[in-house]
């Protein structure tokens, strides 16, 4: 998909790369924007009335929602379950703890092959995974 532009003030445009996340603040909703050509720290909150002219991108938002797997929270781990990485990292709906997208390595088949993990379970049960992520997103300073 191409990025399009989105007014955020009557003087300047972004172009949205893509929509991360939503909450409910103050009985309003935002959406979170990652923008094209800045970093990951500087995706902003913008309210639905600034993404009018990206619609396509928060409805891609929004159905990414309805398909994604059910949340599992703590303790959702059986005996013998064991993370093999993470994917990707979001809030939850409270905006108050990370919930964690994680490939599973598979026992049985019938296990679902990436699910939604809260981070206490993670960290209970596959704290390496978790540090292993972490490290891998560290900006390491360059020895000179």
């Amino acid at each position: 998909m191409s990025a399009s532009p989105v007014s955020v003030s009557s003087q300047e445009e972004y172009m949205v790369e893509a929509i991360t996340n939503k909450r409910v603040k103050n009985g309003r909703t935002e959406y979170e924007v990652k923008w094209q050509g800045y970093s990951e720290n500087e995706k902003t909150w913008e309210p639905i009335e600034n993404l009018q002219s990206v619609m396509t991108y928060v409805l891609d938002f929004e159905q990414s929602l309805k398909t994604k797997p059910q949340e599992v929270g703590e303790g959702s781990y059986e005996e013998g379950d064991s993370a093999d990485e993470i994917i990707q990292i979001r809030k939850d709906n409270d905006g108050q703890n990370l919930l964690f997208q994680v490939s599973w390595k598979q026992k049985n088949s019938r296990a679902p092959k990436v699910s939604w993990i809260n981070q206490n379970s993670l960290k209970m049960h596959n704290p390496e995974i978790l540090i292993d992520y972490l490290l891998k997103k560290i900006k390491w300073p360059n020895n000179k």
